[in-house]
């Protein structure tokens, strides 16, 4: 998994290092043998690759400054390509640090 080219481009400042909010689509793939309901996978499990990989990258100092995080997965029709939207940005809210 990797943040692409217009992600780069679209951010650019130094990493955040305040109260932050996470917004996170997953969007996996049905195979076309598959009965299940929802993908497979705990959603804290993807979550936590997402705040490594935004850490990592530096877009977020440290992902302890996560303060509210809203996160989806669901399933795209068979033979389509998955896909995961982030967005991460200041938390509205005043919060006292």
């Amino acid at each position: 998994m990797s943040l692409g080219a217009e992600a780069v481009e679209l951010y650019s400042e130094t990493p955040i290092a305040s109260p932050s909010l996470v917004i996170v689509l997953f969007a996996i793939p049905r195979s076309k043998a598959s009965k299940l309901i929802v993908p497979v996978g705990d959603i804290d499990n993807y979550q936590k690759a997402i705040f490594d990989l935004l850490q990592a990258r530096q877009y977020l100092a440290d992902d302890k400054w996560i303060t509210t995080v809203t996160a989806k997965k669901r399933f795209l029709p068979a033979g389509t390509v998955g896909y995961t939207l982030i967005s991460l940005m200041d938390e509205p809210e005043e919060i006292d640090i």
